[in-house]
């Protein structure tokens, strides 16, 4: 399929752009190859299965062609992740910013998690002190930050942990979001490298599915809109990551 070759080779380029002697984008560039790799081989041996059998049930068919979509959307966001790490590195990003209200915004983001199967039985909170916060914003690029925050808390912490959303103004008149979570914490070296580009926290061991970017791609997006983010954790003790922006009024 043209799609797939066109991602092969995007994602060839890329990684011929990253090529560095440093020892964390040597490590970067083989997990990222690595996890790259375990849909492709996924997609490639049902595709086989398929086309090999012609007496597969329809009901078999069904299940091998869900099983090809998932890894061939999980293949799609790896390479997502790599594109946009290389256009900032460009900064060739474009920015389409509209005034946004924050509340009805990420209330709705925080539903649209809730609603996917993986994360439908988690314990996932919003809050906020005010209804009438504004931010100017790139709708879809910003979405991916929060995203990332939230889907981060989900995946590297126990089921049972509360995820709590909060949208509120501070004296200045900014805009801040913090994602909260009662989780296992994250010890203070792991911290001070959490949106490092190329960095793969201890974590991503028990949950090595991902890129590895999405905190550094949250944190590149956040800067974009002009904003700041900080991170306060404890091991044991969670963590809690606080987004401030410019107020849109």
């Amino acid at each position: 399929d043209a799609l797939y070759f066109d991602m092969i080779d995007d994602f060839n380029k890329m990684i011929t752009e990253l090529q560095s002697n440093t020892l964390m984008k040597k490590d970067f560039i083989s997990n990222f190859s690595h996890e790259f790799k375990t849909p492709i081989v996924s997609i490639k041996g049902y595709a086989e299965l398929l086309a090999e059998n012609t007496t597969t049930d329809s009901n078999t068919a069904q299940e091998y062609g869900k099983i090809i979509l998932k890894n061939a959307d999980c293949a799609e966001k790896l390479i997502n992740d790599l594109k946009l790490t290389y256009q900032f590195e460009a900064g060739v990003i474009p920015l389409s910013l509209q005034e946004i209200h924050l509340v009805r915004y990420i209330k709705e983001l925080v539903i649209d998690i809730i609603n996917d199967p993986a994360f439908s039985a988690r314990n996932i909170e919003f809050e906020s002190n005010d209804d009438d916060i504004t931010a100017c914003l790139d709708d879809k690029l910003f979405r991916r930050a929060i995203g990332n925050l939230v889907i981060n808390a989900l995946t590297h912490n126990p089921p049972e942990t509360k995820v709590i959303i909060r949208v509120e103004n501070d004296k200045q008149g900014n805009a801040i979001i913090t994602v909260q979570d009662n989780g296992k914490g994250i010890n203070e070296k792991e911290q001070s490298e959490l949106f490092e580009r190329y960095y793969r926290g201890t974590s991503t061991k028990e949950k090595p599915e991902g890129s590895g970017l999405g905190l550094a791609i949250a944190k590149q997006i956040i800067i974009l809109h002009g904003g700041g983010i900080s991170v306060n954790s404890k091991v044991n003790g969670g963590t809690e990551f606080i987004i401030t922006l410019p107020s849109a009024t």
